[in-house]
């Protein structure tokens, strides 16, 4: 595992200290903010496919909602290593998360809400009943195994 840290490699090109925790007080600071982010998979194929995304932060892990049969399921569940860059709105600040995803339970009506709430503010409750799912979606739920930070 590697730290969070606030440039991706030293000036002498070694990585980052190696025993500091992977989710700092900085890094959850900076994901418990309503950012976009881009979400890379690999397909069977082995190409890459990038999705951008709201993302939600809980503890030391980051979950997505998403289709059950979207490409982004079908490919974590044939390889479930992925990357998600989530980026500051004047792109000079960035936490990228690499680690292993899985596809867990249908998300609730409360996780939606908590989802989309940071995102549609004060509309989020009508946001959701104005969009509704044909079907639940599911939790795509990343642990991280590096987690690196710049400018943050």
């Amino acid at each position: 595992m590697v730290a969070a840290s606030d440039d991706n490699v030293s000036s002498t090109g070694t990585p980052p200290d190696r025993d500091r925790p992977l989710w700092t007080s900085k890094v959850a600071t900076f994901l418990g903010r309503p950012l976009h982010a881009v979400l890379a998979t690999r397909s069977p194929d082995g190409s890459i496919s990038q999705s951008v995304v709201w993302f939600r932060a809980e503890e030391d892990t980051v979950w997505v909602s998403c289709r059950p049969n979207s490409a982004k399921a079908r490919h974590v569940r044939s390889d479930p290593q992925v990357s998600l860059l989530v980026l500051a709105p004047h792109g000079g600040s960035y936490v990228r998360i690499e680690g292993q995803a899985t596809v867990d339970e249908f998300v609730t009506d409360d996780q939606r809400l908590a989802l989309v709430g940071p995102y549609q503010g004060a509309e989020a409750q009508a946001w959701v009943a104005e969009h509704p799912l044909p079907s639940p979606n599911v939790l795509l739920r990343i642990h991280p195994d590096r987690v690196v930070g710049r400018g943050i």
